[in-house]
Order: structure tokens, then C-alpha cells, then sequence
């Protein structure tokens, strides 16, 4: 998986670097086609910020954490995109368990009576 780390307006170190990586690692288990990870960390009034979107084989999710430090932005940022993951993969998997019988398909209607 590949990862891009952007900061605005505030130095990244490589610990918090490691963190990142770490943390974004980790959202692999919920989907192995996850295909790259875009985090932007920016200070904003009196809380840090990190906005991240993650590249998966059919979708894109996006989402935004916030905390008084940047390591708790990105808690946040990584529990939030867990929850869309997860949300996302239950409705495909709903989707395939129901899609070859299907009871409430419409059936085709006879031409001849």
C-alpha cells in the first residue's frame, strides 16, 4: 500500500511519520485491496486536524479527525475510516449472499397469457 503524508503549517517528524504508517497499516485487514492512503494533517484554531482518503479496488472512502494533537487526529481519522470500511464491505457482502436467489426478483412475465 502505498502512503502520502502531508502537513501544512507544521513539521512532521519521523515518530509521527512511523504513527501514521502504522496506524493506516493496520486498515488492511478490513479490505487487502486497499491500493494507497492520502493523510493531510493541518493545525486549525485550537485542535489539529487530519484529513485522510483511502484508495480501495471498487471505492473510495474519505473521512476527517480531530484532536488536540496531531496523534489523536489520527486516532480519530483511523477509527472513522474502520467504521466506513466496515460499513462498506457489510454491503457487499449483503449484496453477493443475496444476488443469485433472490426472493423478491420480479419475474419475467409470460408474452402468451
Amino acid at each position: 500500500m502505498q502512503i502520502t503524508l502531508t502537513a501544512r503549517h507544521l513539521e512532521i517528524t519521523p515518530h509521527l511519520r512511523e504513527y501514521v504508517t502504522k496506524k493506516l497499516e493496520k486498515l488492511g485487514k478490513f479490505d487487502h485491496q486497499i491500493l494507497k492512503s492520502e493523510v493531510v494533517l493541518f493545525p486549525d484554531r485550537a485542535y489539529e486536524v487530519a484529513e485522510g482518503k483511502v484508495h480501495t479496488g471498487h471505492f473510495v472512502v474519505t473521512a476527517k479527525g480531530h484532536g488536540s494533537d496531531s496523534y489523536q487526529a489520527v486516532n480519530d481519522l483511523a477509527d472513522k475510516l474502520v467504521i466506513q470500511l466496515e460499513r462498506r464491505l457489510g454491503k457487499i457482502r449483503t449484496r453477493r449472499r443475496r444476488a443469485p436467489g433472490h426472493k423478491f426478483r420480479p419475474e419475467k412475465s409470460n408474452p402468451q397469457g
